[in-house]
């Protein structure tokens, strides 16, 4: 990458840990501090121009009245009102160059994925807070942290409200059935292997009370996102539906995995595969966290899992 030039970006920022939780707090003449979980953020003054680095940051921020002064070039969705924005070169190879161009007063990233790029914000003096943002339960300390960020604490708790109501809703459906006997797959280009409640798909399948197979083995360690999962263990578990996230080429992968399921005796004999009750999930909803659409994700799986 070119040597990027200093820019004459915001007043150098305070990057530092606090407790968990989400707040703005505003000192005499000590600027302002922002808190999204354990990460702390704290400025001389309210940032005006922000730019984000990722869909998800984009959707939180424009979901709760924000706005950003450029986006990244991406395949997920991304709002309608954001699409016309300057890019900044693919979300996983941002141009660093563009960005200091922008003279952002701040810059939200994502720390998985945006990691590579603190070096160069810091050289630049450009105000940033790479966010650890993963897992379902990110989305409403997110929300709360945008809507302070953008002075939008009203419009946010409206978002937070009606996300919740949403969340609880599908749960109370799910909660009157008895569980679904369900497998949740990972497809690659390479393999195939099964989820854990560490994964989105399989937390939120976790929050339903389905019964996710891969839960039931106590010789298997679920302390990472999938596992090694073989044909032979799932037919043994024999879901009554099987749910597959696909991580790569989706379209190639799926209609692989679809003639395999067809030809192989070994999976034409499941339950899930007589009966039609196999699904291949969108990576948008499925794979990466569907932040403020968490509900319509839900309401998905209970309509499938539970034939509704």
């Amino acid at each position: 990458m070119k040597k990027v030039l200093a820019a004459a970006a915001a007043a150098i920022l305070c990057f530092s840990l606090s407790a968990c939780g989400t707040s703005k707090q505003e000192g005499n003449g000590n600027g302002v501090t922002y808190t999204y979980k354990d990460q702390t953020i704290t400025m001389k003054a309210p940032p005006k121009r922000i730019i984000e680095l990722s869909a998800p940051l984009l959707n939180m921020a424009y979901a709760v009245g924000g706005t950003s002064a450029a986006r990244p070039e991406t395949t997920s969705p991304i709002p309608e009102e954001a699409k016309s924005l300057p890019t900044l070169g693919h979300v996983q190879n941002i141009n660093m160059e563009t960005l200091v161009g922008m003279k952002p007063d701040l810059v939200l990233g994502e720390k998985n994925q945006n990691s590579k790029l603190e070096s160069l914000l810091k050289s630049n003096k450009i105000p940033y807070l790479l966010v650890q943002y993963d897992g379902i339960t990110d989305n409403v300390p997110l929300l709360k942290f945008m809507g302070q960020l953008y002075d939008q604490q009203a419009k946010a708790d409206n978002v937070i409200k009606t996300y919740e109501e949403g969340v609880k809703a599908v749960e109370d459906k799910a909660a009157s059935k008895t569980p679904a006997k369900v497998a949740v797959l990972r497809a690659t280009g390479k393999d195939v292997t099964a989820e854990t409640p560490k994964s989105i798909c399989a937390s939120m399948v976790e929050m339903l009370k389905m019964d996710n197979v891969i839960t039931n083995h106590k010789d298997i360690k679920l302390d990472s996102k999938t596992v090694p999962y073989s044909l032979e263990q799932l037919s043994a578990d024999d879901p009554d539906t099987i749910f597959i996230v696909t991580m790569g080429k989706q379209n190639e992968i799926n209609k692989k995995l679809d003639e395999s399921m067809r030809s192989n005796p070994s999976w034409a004999h499941l339950k899930a595969v007589q009966n039609n009750r196999v699904y291949f999930l969108e990576p948008d909803l499925f794979l990466m966290n569907p932040g403020i659409r968490t509900p319509e994700a839900m309401e998905k799986l209970y309509q499938l899992a539970y034939g509704e």
